[in-house]
């Protein structure tokens, strides 16, 4: 017997129907679903603007002080507990503490520590270990197996890349309702070339608000990618903006939606979408979920195999960069869900832009933060590597997570690049 409100098949993954919510009329309000792992947006100011690696210090000041408000807010309304408040009051004050002593001592911006920045990796692999080398290294940084003697033996890597994606949402084994949102489409440009977009959209605003806000941007970005790629070709190198634009586009059209309609009031939904073409990927988010790239041979310098390239937009990821928390302390923050930047609950959105190139045996995996509430960065990389396909991948994640409880929707997007052999040109 199948549910004919099922979105996904919950063997194999496969949509049902479209894989964002169709933009119907929103049902009724269904019951409040528990607010401690509900993601919520604090109240202007809270524009943190990324500078290369860097944010403003003052800007952090600024909305440590909105979060103290919001949480007095919270309060005198009896939406929160006096201990809840109080606790989150003297941490945000201890947070503002550090953050004046830092403008007092002359600085004025901080650098972000909360995500990886990946260099490309290296082509030499290893066969022991796997893990990538320089072209002209005799012995494997890694390990210290013996490599090849000659660099020119090294073959370069095709130009051309195959891409192979899976996807699959689960409600989670505590929420009625899925508020999470996936999309994987694939078009082309006018000159043939085909273009792949990946996107994960987790909305918020109650069970009502939430589905539809996520619902909203999956539909606006794609489509409005879709339209704007019929008219360029592969030359064209302008799709920072054009990512940009198309978040924009979504965070309009959900924000003039809730003003029309009273029910949705102060919905939103975090963004983070995956355009692919050629052998580049243009990453655009907001929020917190995230874009992970992953690789056997290494990501980075010191060889990771699994970086981050997203950068959270919560006031723990914040309070990680000055110090007050460690990234293991952030992880089971109970506030860890407050958001200072969403998509829809403001007439304007900033989003972040990152290009990425790709090279075979590349990952990308967008996911919702309820995959990251339950698995550490190390399982993420472990499961894809184990994994006989992206689809098999994404269901074995969800799996785990569903094991662990579940107490968020969790989605994920799984992409892989592998050297296109000459059959399949």
């Amino acid at each position: 017997m199948v549910d004919e409100t099922a979105r996904f098949c919950r063997h194999c993954g496969f949509p049902l129907r479209s894989v964002a919510t169709p933009l119907a009329a929103p049902e009724p309000a269904v019951a409040a679903e528990p607010m401690d792992y509900e993601e919520v947006v604090l109240p202007a100011p809270r524009r943190i603007q990324l500078e290369g690696e860097k944010i403003s210090l003052r800007a952090l000041e600024q909305m440590v002080h909105a979060g103290v408000e919001w949480w007095q807010m919270r309060l005198q309304t009896g939406e929160a507990t006096r201990e809840e408040a109080i606790t989150s009051i003297e941490e945000l004050r201890k947070a503002l503490g550090s953050v004046s002593h830092q403008l007092a001592q002359g600085r004025e911006t901080i650098r972000i520590t909360t995500t990886l920045t990946p260099a490309r990796r290296f082509p030499l692999g290893c066969s022991r270990c796997g893990k990538g080398n320089r072209v002209n290294a005799r012995y494997c940084i890694a390990c210290g197996n013996p490599l090849v003697a000659n660099a020119e033996k090294v073959q370069p890597m095709s130009q051309t890349l195959r891409y192979t994606v899976g996807l699959l949402s689960d409600v989670g084994t505590r929420r009625s309702v899925n508020q999470d949102s996936a999309l994987v489409e694939q078009f082309r440009l006018r000159d043939g070339t085909p273009v792949i977009c990946c996107l994960v959209a987790d909305g918020m605003g109650g069970a009502q608000g939430g589905e539809r806000a996520s619902a909203l941007a999956s539909q606006t970005i794609v489509n409005h990618l879709r339209d704007y790629s019929r008219n360029v070709d592969r030359s064209f190198d302008g799709w920072r903006d054009v990512v940009r634009a198309a978040i924009a586009a979504a965070n309009s059209t959900i924000f003039r939606e809730a003003e029309v309609k009273s029910s949705l009031r102060g919905m939103g939904t975090t963004v983070v979408v995956a355009l692919v073409v050629g052998e580049k990927a243009w990453i655009g988010s907001v929020g917190d979920s995230r874009v992970y790239l992953i690789n056997r041979k290494g990501v980075s310098e010191k060889t990771q195999q699994i970086a981050q390239i997203t950068v959270d937009h919560t006031m723990v990821a914040r309070l990680v960069d000055i110090g007050e928390l460690t990234p293991e302390e952030a992880r089971t923050h109970p506030r860890r869900h407050v958001l200072y930047r969403s998509v829809g609950v403001e007439a304007t959105v900033e989003s972040d832009m990152t290009e990425q190139p790709l090279e075979a045996g590349d990952w990308l995996l967008l996911c919702s933060d309820g995959l990251i509430n339950e698995l550490s960065d190390e399982e993420l990389r472990d499961a894809v590597f184990e994994a006989s396909s992206p689809q098999a991948c994404c269901g074995s994640l969800i799996a785990i997570a569903n094991s662990r409880g579940a107490r968020d929707n969790v989605t994920v997007v799984l992409l892989s690049a592998e050297e296109r052999t000459n059959q399949q040109h």
